[in-house]
């Protein structure tokens, strides 16, 4: 999109004098965040839901059919929390209700944020919530998802710096143990489903800081296939050469 309009008979085309206008839809685009804000929830409670556990639509065949097809490609695969484009990531109802699936409700998510979403349908075991107050909501899912994939790595030293990272954002699930009782997201999805949804805002403040780790076994599926869409692009093996020129760049 030109920065000036420059088209026949304009001042700026004809080489007038007048000061040339600014193209008049130039940043229209930043009106509305590229990403939405990655907040802690759950799935709404709804008289007739038979989704049960499941992440996804559910309601008769929408989940298998070419409906979930149509919205993963109209979003062209990509996370409304994080961005990130893979072909493993999920449709997500915006209103938390399964069975809302009007066009404008759903949208795109990883396995990682799609689980923020979530939190009743983890299962007992598969996560924790952590305080992590330095790292912005979606750089915590980055950082989750590489130690997935270094997990699934070749190299016994790259398994290993991925297991000690990852108990490392697990350590810090005992701050909150101590502030509010418990880090299971079970307990915030419990107290989540018995607020309005008008004290999301509220919500938000209360709980910020407040991050989700999974364990592995629980998104097996999604991190093997990150595994193989991240080494097509940034092999394992480069990533010590990576971290050396980010670190080492000149200011």
């Amino acid at each position: 999109m030109p920065l000036i309009d420059t088209t026949p008979g304009t001042p700026a085309a004809s080489g007038s004098d007048q000061q040339p206008q600014p193209n008049s839809e130039l940043a229209s685009n930043f009106a509305h965040p590229a990403l939405s804000p990655l907040e802690l929830s759950t799935k709404s409670s709804v008289w007739g839901d038979t989704s049960g556990s499941a992440i996804e639509p559910a309601d008769g065949d929408w989940g298998h059919g070419p409906a979930r097809r149509a919205v993963l490609q109209q979003h062209h695969n990509r996370c409304m929390f994080c961005g990130l484009q893979s072909i493993a990531n999920e449709v997500h109802n915006r209103n938390d209700n399964h069975r809302d699936v009007q066009p404008d409700n759903l949208n795109v998510a990883d396995s990682i944020c799609h689980r923020w979403q979530h939190l009743g349908e983890i299962g007992q075991g598969n996560g924790l919530l952590v305080y992590l107050p330095n790292l912005a909501p979606h750089d915590v899912s980055h950082l989750l998802r590489t130690v997935l994939v270094a997990l699934l790595s070749g190299e016994e030293s790259t398994r290993n710096d991925g297991r000690r990272l990852l108990n490392w954002m697990a350590s810090h699930h005992q701050y909150v143990e101590d502030a509010w009782g418990s880090s299971d997201p079970s307990v915030f999805a419990t107290a989540i489903t018995r607020t309005a949804q008008e004290d999301r805002s509220r919500r938000a403040l209360a709980f910020e800081h407040l991050a989700l780790v999974l364990s592995p076994e629980a998104l097996d599926s999604a991190a093997r296939q990150w595994a193989t869409e991240v080494n097509a692009k940034w092999p394992v093996t480069l990533w010590s050469r990576v971290h050396h020129d980010v670190m080492n760049a000149p200011t």
